[in-house]
């Protein structure tokens, strides 16, 4: 990541669900999915986990954009993802960000504001958030 990019990531994990159910559904193409059950090299895999990098940026404009596009998705999917829940899986909306490193006493580091409505949102449907800020990649802006 460089220095003030942002990412949402929307990452699934369920008991016994196949993950391309749940990429017909969202119509999202993730960047790793494994089903329940499967090996990979001496790797048992519990769990079905589904990762999808959703929208990113680095501009106010385009941080408020992918929160309504993220609300959107949600709603338009409530059915499913309350059902995912219920059945026992777990719904995680993660914030990545990236800063540079050069910071002196006082800095500050991160500031993250959320509308009350986003977070009520997520509350309403049982999907935590994740926030991550990273150390960007030296020498990239």
């Amino acid at each position: 990541m460089v220095v003030d990019e942002f990412r949402f990531d929307l990452n699934l994990h369920h008991p016994s669900c196949d993950p391309h159910e749940i990429t017909r559904e969202l119509t999202l193409t993730p960047w790793f999915s494994v089903k329940q059950g499967t090996n990979i090299g001496d790797l048992l895999h519990a769990k079905t986990t589904w990762l999808c990098h959703f929208r990113g940026g680095n501009t106010d404009p385009e941080f408020v954009k992918a929160l309504g596009d993220m609300a959107a998705l949600l709603s338009e999917h409530e059915a499913f993802i309350a059902g995912f829940i219920d059945q026992g899986g777990e719904v995680e909306l993660v914030l990545n960000s990236a800063i540079g490193s050069a910071f002196r006493p006082g800095d500050k580091v991160f500031e993250l504001s959320l509308d009350p409505w986003f977070l009520g949102r997520l509350a309403e449907m049982n999907i935590q958030l994740r926030m991550q800020v990273w150390v960007a990649n030296p020498g990239e802006k």
